[in-house]
C-alpha cells in the first residue's frame, strides 16, 4: 500500500505539537551582511490533497522553481501541480533549501498543508508513515538557522481504518475547550488561539469536513443587540479559521444571541462563560 492509494486508516492518533526546532545553521550559510533578510519578507505555501499539490509564493530564482518542480513530478508523480511562483530576488540563504525539504517532507503525508515565512514554519497534515515523516523532519531541521522555528500538527495513522472513519472520532470526541470572550465585544481571549489553532489543524487534516460555528452572549444588553453581536463573533472566529487555511465555503456560521446559557447571568463569571462560541465539524456525507 503506497502512501497516495491508502484508502483505510488508523484508529489511534496521536497528535505532535509545537516541535522545537535545533539550533542548527546551515552548513553553508556566510556571516557577512548580505545575508540580512529583505525588507520584503519571503511567504511559501504548499498544500497537498490527494488529487491535486499547489506550490505558490516567493521563488529565489528559476533554478529554485526547477527544482521544485522536478521534486514535485518526481514525489507526487501521479498528481497534477498548480504552481504561483513570484520571485521575491534577494532572499535568506537558507529560504531555497528549505521550501525544497518541506515539499519532500509533505510527500510523506496523506494530506498537509505547509505555511512558510522567514522565522516560521507551520504544518498541518494526516500520515500514514510515521517512521518516513520523522526522517524527513530530521532533514528539514538540519538546513535550518537557530531563528526559524517549526509548529507541527501531524496526525499519525494506522492503515485500518478509513480516513472517514478517523475523521468521524475525532470529530465526536473533539473537545476544543471554551472560546470567550471581551464584554460587548467580538474580540476573543488570548487563550482561545491554541484552541482554533487545533480546530484549524483538524480540518485541514480531514479535508471533506463541514464546520459549524455558532456564537453567543450573554443577557446584558437587549436581545436585537445581542443577536448582531454573537453573529459577529462567529464571524471573527470563522475569520481566523479561513486565514489558518480552511476554505471559508465549508463554514457554516449563525449567532444565538442569548438564548441558550451554560451558566447563570448573575455573575460576572457566569456571562464571561456565556460570551462564548461552539464549533462543530463534521462529515460532508
Amino acid at each position: 500500500m503506497t502512501r497516495h492509494s491508502a484508502t483505510r486508516i488508523v484508529a489511534a492518533i496521536i497528535l505532535v505539537a509545537g516541535l522545537a526546532v535545533a539550533p542548527l545553521l546551515h552548513k553553508d550559510e556566510p556571516s557577512d551582511s548580505s545575508t540580512s533578510l529583505p525588507t520584503r519578507s519571503p511567504q511559501f505555501e504548499i498544500s497537498w490533497r490527494p488529487g491535486e499539490l499547489a506550490l505558490s509564493g516567493h521563488t529565489t530564482s528559476l533554478k529554485h522553481e526547477q527544482e521544485l518542480l522536478q521534486v514535485a513530478n518526481t514525489s507526487y508523480a501521479e498528481y497534477p501541480v498548480r504552481i504561483d511562483f513570484q520571485p521575491l530576488g534577494i532572499v535568506p540563504v537558507y529560504w531555497g533549501d528549505t521550501t525544497i525539504q518541506v515539499l519532500y517532507l509533505l510527500a510523506e503525508t496523506v494530506s498537509a498543508n505547509a505555511e512558510l515565512s522567514a522565522d516560521r514554519i507551520t504544518i498541518r497534515g494526516i500520515t500514514v508513515d510515521e517512521l518516513g515523516w520523522k526522517n524527513r523532519l530530521d532533514a528539514l531541521k538540519t538546513v535550518l538557522p537557530s531563528h526559524v522555528s517549526i509548529d507541527v500538527d501531524i496526525f499519525f495513522i494506522d492503515p485500518t481504518v478509513s480516513v472517514l472513519d478517523v475523521c468521524k472520532r475525532a470529530f465526536t470526541t473533539l473537545e476544543t475547550g471554551p472560546i470567550n470572550f471581551r464584554e460587548s465585544s467580538a474580540q476573543f481571549r488570548s487563550s482561545a488561539y491554541p484552541r482554533l489553532d487545533r480546530v484549524i489543524a483538524l480540518a485541514n487534516a480531514c479535508g471533506d469536513s463541514e464546520i459549524s460555528i455558532t456564537g453567543y452572549t450573554d443577557s446584558s444588553g437587549n436581545e436585537s443587540s445581542n443577536q448582531r453581536l454573537s453573529l459577529k463573533r462567529a464571524n471573527a472566529v470563522g475569520d481566523y479559521i479561513v486565514a489558518g487555511g480552511v476554505d471559508r465555503v465549508r463554514l457554516s456560521i449563525a449567532g444565538a444571541g442569548s438564548t441558550a446559557p451554560v451558566a447563570t447571568d448573575n455573575t460576572r463569571y457566569g456571562r464571561s462563560l456565556n460570551r462564548r462560541i461552539e464549533i462543530v465539524l463534521s462529515s460532508a456525507d
